[in-house]
């Protein structure tokens, strides 16, 4: 049986900035964390660090950049990459999920908020990283 208090960190990545959420399993709550910089698609350590130590997730997931009609994306290279690594550094599992349309979504739900936030980078990839930890959530339920 699945341990359902585990916390969950979700990212969408992304070559300048890597989108940061986090949750809960066992109350399917999520919040946005914001965005570590990367230069890229590496994230700069000290602050992705800073996260995870922080939170200490039992689990992260990755949004999986496909393109509409499913076929590999122009950086799915770079985001396995990423993958990879943050399994390797931190020896915590990581899931791909299905991101298309996240930042879409994402824009959406800022869009009403303020135009400042649908500008700013962080936002968008830290939105788009908790819509992919509730796409996982639904999965699960």
């Amino acid at each position: 049986m699945k341990n359902k208090l585990r916390v969950i960190m979700a990212f969408d990545f992304g070559l300048k900035n890597i989108g940061i959420a986090v949750g809960q399993e066992i109350t399917f709550t999520s919040q946005t964390f914001y965005s570590v910089s990367a230069n890229n698609g590496e994230p700069i350590l000290d602050e992705l660090d800073k996260v995870v130590t922080n939170w200490k997730p039992d689990l992260f997931l990755v949004g999986n950049p496909l393109n509409m009609d499913g076929t590999i994306s122009k950086i799915k290279a770079k985001s396995d990459k990423f993958s990879n690594f943050i399994e390797e550094r931190y020896n915590i599992s990581v899931e791909l999920v299905d991101e298309r349309l996240s930042t879409r979504e994402a824009l959406d739900r800022i869009n009403s908020k303020n135009e400042y936030l649908i500008n700013n980078s962080d936002n968008r990839h830290s939105v788009a990283a908790q819509v992919i930890l509730e796409s996982w959530f639904r999965e699960q339920s």
